[in-house]
């Protein structure tokens, strides 16, 4: 069978069930799930300090400067 043709269906018959595990960086008293035409949506937000935060650097130009001439 060529790979590259194939196609996966799951077609619906009696009741569905599906679960999975959730990182623990995850805000589960903030996950929403929303199911419209056919399709869930699920929305999970990671945690405020799993989230990546940027840190200003000050430099002095003449610190650079100097340590460019080494």
């Amino acid at each position: 069978m060529n790979e590259n043709n194939y196609l996966r269906v799951e077609r619906a018959y009696g009741s569905f069930s599906r679960s999975f595990s959730l990182a623990n960086t995850v805000n589960s008293d903030a996950i929403k799930a929303e199911y419209k035409d056919g399709v869930l949506t699920l929305t999970i937000p990671k945690r405020e300090e799993a989230k990546p935060k940027q840190i200003k650097v000050n430099v002095d130009a003449p610190a650079v400067a100097a340590a460019a001439g080494r």
